[in-house]
């Protein structure tokens, strides 16, 4: 009789071990309670998350050009080579506000000048670049963000000069600035800057006196 009651305390006292070793493994490895939803009143101590959303529209995609362009010059019998010495034409702003990112560019294309039964010829006569003293300049237009506007600077893989062929049926559009895509986003201001917009006009030396007008069109256009 003594034996087995010896026997059982040794197997009772060795549960309760075994639950007490059980008991603490449990409260270790509880954490902190979790964060609850924001709305409903919580209480001091107890965090709470809710999701913040911004919901932009797309904008437009804008060209503001000059209003006219213009040449002076005087015959001499020579070749001549103008430039428009306008400074408000010398520029114009895009602005990209579509948030797409695809790119865009710019076209100009322009009809005969004429005065009378007088004509310039239509191919070899207008040229544009980033240039007003070398019509031959291949430099491209300086691109810069506008004042206080954030913008990615376009990447220009136009070769300057560039023809404009002028056609009075038909006129055939000539890109004259471009932007690979993920450029040219925000508000740019094109030909400011160290290199202004060159918009030439090259006279023969046989051409006659006269008021010579053209009507251009400009477009910018999405798409690399």
């Amino acid at each position: 009789m003594r034996v087995t009651r010896r026997r059982l305390t040794r197997i009772v006292g060795a549960c309760v071990l075994l639950a007490g070793g059980f008991g603490a493994s449990v409260l270790l490895t509880a954490g902190p309670a979790g964060a609850a939803a924001c709305g409903p009143a919580t209480v001091a101590g107890t965090p709470c998350t809710l999701t913040g959303t911004l919901d932009l529209t797309a904008g437009g995609l804008t060209l503001t050009s000059p209003t006219a362009l213009g040449w002076t010059g005087t015959l001499n019998g020579l070749d001549q080579q103008l430039v428009d010495v306008t400074p408000a034409d010398q520029s114009y702003l895009v602005n990209d506000a579509t948030g797409s990112g695809a790119g865009w560019h710019v076209t100009v294309s322009a009809t005969t000048f004429t005065s009378g039964a007088n004509t310039l010829p239509d191919v070899g006569t207008v040229s544009t670049n980033g240039s007003i003293t070398a019509i031959a300049s291949a430099t491209a237009p300086t691109a810069a963000c506008s004042a206080s506007a954030a913008c990615t600077l376009p990447t220009n893989t136009t070769t300057y000069p560039v023809a404009i062929t002028t056609d009075p049926s038909a006129p055939a559009a000539s890109t004259i600035y471009d932007t690979s895509a993920a450029t040219g986003l925000g508000s740019i201001t094109i030909g400011i800057g160290a290199n202004p917009v060159g918009w030439w006009l090259a006279i023969p030396s046989a051409t006659k006196a006269g008021t010579y007008t053209s009507t251009f069109t400009l477009e910018i256009i999405s798409g690399p």
